[in-house]
């Protein structure tokens, strides 16, 4: 049970969301052809609760499994930010905080809305960074990406993800205190991978600036 919840807080770490968009595929399309593999091989090791589940069943291993975590979440994160950069190659769908934005802003000015948000309970900090978000979104929904370059993305990340199924494997048949070490090297080496390759860069940049919001309360709902 232990090991369920934990990788339910895995699944959810990542609080971005977007609509299902559609788009041409060629026949070669790496999202198609690639990324799925991935996500096996992923899904595989986090069924059986992750490097984290192997440390926790490992007596010489078990102090450390907060490293053993902080790898399955990086690695969670790694196959997220693919999925995104498939999902969003002709442009970043509007999520429900930007159609709200939209559709006020069609209908009146900025100064009236910023008034309503205002008696609305929002500080004008809070409506300064929806504003914001709301001209990036407006930019990113058209924003286009390079198929090709997609794939090279996830490429690099093949030979992440063959590391950590490789790492998990010998956890199990042979557990060791070098194999702590190797996490926390695969962990800095996803890290590396993210600020390195252009389009994983691009995708952590797009939906970190997602802002929190609650429409409920900004339609007075409850």
């Amino acid at each position: 049970m232990r090991i369920k919840r934990i990788l339910s807080i895995l699944l959810v770490i990542l609080p971005i969301s977007f609509a299902e968009t559609s788009w041409s595929q060629p026949e070669s399309y790496p999202c198609d052809t690639q990324l799925p593999s991935l996500k096996k091989t992923k899904n595989e090791i986090m069924e059986n609760g992750g490097i984290w589940g192997l440390f926790e069943h490992t007596k010489i291993l078990r102090h450390e499994s907060s490293k053993a975590i902080q790898l399955d979440s990086k690695i969670q994160q790694l196959i997220w930010l693919l999925n995104y950069l498939c999902k969003t190659v002709n442009g970043v769908p509007l999520n429900e905080l930007a159609n709200y934005l939209t559709k006020n802003l069609k209908e009146k000015s900025k100064s009236q809305f910023r008034k309503e948000l205002i008696i609305l309970g929002k500080s004008e900090a809070e409506i300064d960074l929806w504003f914001d978000f709301h001209d990036l979104s407006i930019k990113n929904e058209i924003r286009k990406l390079n198929i090709n370059s997609i794939g090279h993305s996830i490429q690099k990340s093949v030979l992440i993800i063959n590391q950590y199924n490789q790492l998990a494997q010998e956890i199990e048949q042979s557990p060791n205190r070098e194999q702590v070490q190797r996490v926390d090297n695969l962990y800095l080496k996803i890290e590396q991978l993210q600020s390195s390759d252009s389009y994983l860069a691009l995708a952590l940049k797009e939906t970190s600036q997602v802002p929190r919001w609650d429409l409920d309360e900004s339609t007075g709902g409850s």
